[in-house]
């Protein structure tokens, strides 16, 4: 049984998403790339996605991502993806690289900030232990990765930085192979909600000070947020860092601009529906007025926000043929509450078909 609700929680975004024999032929889909298997990102692109699920002419299709560099890299060539979750350290270290993303790319909207964790062995008691040893930054080119290279740049700690992806870190990290692991993402994080109290590690304090603000926020993990790892009444110091959603300027496909307009109209426009208690509890913390200073907003999000909604087309003009298969999730992404209520929503989707 277990592993069949397992396969079915994995087909939750193909129910929400995917085109089935009896979807309409003219049925137009926006490509919208998230974050990795374990990302809250990728939580967040199944709950915009479930916006659309009765929408007939209209379907979201997300898909995993890096939310760094080649989530960008996609968002500007691929004609399948029209609309990126990237964190802002992402951006500032492929400006500093002079790719000029300010004048390619505008901001659909500007969502929750991102907690930065850093996991550590019981015998390393602050950043400053961590000096010349063995730190997991994440897969080169991923927010996790552009993150953690930013931070302990800016903390002036010189680290040994290693490239797994954040599932494979944790072992590593319960096997002493490494010394800690820093992952990126909002709070509560499955991955780091499930490593047991008995495990050998810790949540490593980040203080907040002169050298962080600039790109930072000062925040704290609660015992409520990781049960596991946090003693009752205790809490730990760290920062996080921003994410936004963002679209193309200009594509060769010139079904873009509408599927972004439909997009923006039904996620501003219903917005309180994901703010909901069964939704992932980031919702409750994004401002849709927020700004992304240097980048524009697209039309229709400045629109809706000036109090003159976009209208979208009737029939959104279809995506480019060809399109990706949608991603499946793996059991461990969600939590139990989210698990639960995303699964019941599938329900529905097959019921409202007729399956």
């Amino acid at each position: 049984m277990l592993r069949i609700r397992s396969f079915i929680l994995g087909l939750v975004l193909i129910g929400l998403c995917a085109a089935t024999p009896k979807a309409k032929a003219e049925t137009a889909w926006l490509g919208l790339v998230a974050g990795p298997p374990a990302g809250s990102e990728t939580v967040l692109a199944a709950d915009m996605a479930s916006l659309f699920e009765k929408d007939e002419g209209f379907r979201v299709l997300p898909m995993l991502g890096d939310v760094g560099a080649g989530n960008i890299a996609l968002l500007l060539n691929d004609p399948r993806v029209d609309i990126a979750f990237v964190s802002t350290d992402a951006l500032a270290a492929a400006e500093a690289a002079g790719q000029n993303l300010s004048e390619r790319l505008e901001l659909v909207a500007r969502l929750a900030p991102q907690e930065i964790h850093v996991l550590a062995r019981a015998e390393i008691g602050s950043l400053a232990d961590l000096a010349s040893k063995k730190v997991n930054f994440g897969p080169e080119g991923g927010s996790s990765a552009a993150t953690a290279a930013a931070l302990f740049r800016a903390l002036g700690i010189t680290v040994e930085g290693q490239s797994l992806d954040a599932g494979a870190a944790v072992e590593h990290l319960k096997q002493g192979t490494i010394a800690a692991a820093v992952i990126v993402g909002g709070k509560p994080y499955p991955l780091v909600g499930a490593v047991p109290a008995n495990s050998g590690i810790h949540i490593l304090p980040i203080p907040f000070g002169a050298s962080l603000e600039a790109a930072y926020l000062p925040t704290r993990f609660e015992q409520g947020d990781y049960p596991n790892l946090i003693q009752p009444g205790g809490e730990v110091a760290t920062v996080a860092t921003g994410m936004v959603l963002l679209a193309a300027k200009s594509k060769s496909d010139p079904g873009v601009l509408g599927r972004v307009a439909h997009f923006v109209e039904a996620l501003f426009s219903r917005f309180p529906e994901l703010q909901a208690s069964d939704r992932h509890p980031k919702w409750r913390e994004v401002n849709l007025a927020a700004s992304l200073p240097g980048f524009q907003r697209t039309a229709a999000a400045e629109a809706w926000l000036g109090g003159r909604p976009a209208e979208a087309p009737a029939k959104p003009i279809m995506a480019t043929a060809g399109a990706v298969q949608p991603a499946s999730m793996p059991d461990g992404l969600m939590s139990k509450s989210d698990k639960e209520a995303l699964f019941k929503r599938y329900i529905e989707w097959q019921r409202s078909k007729g399956h």
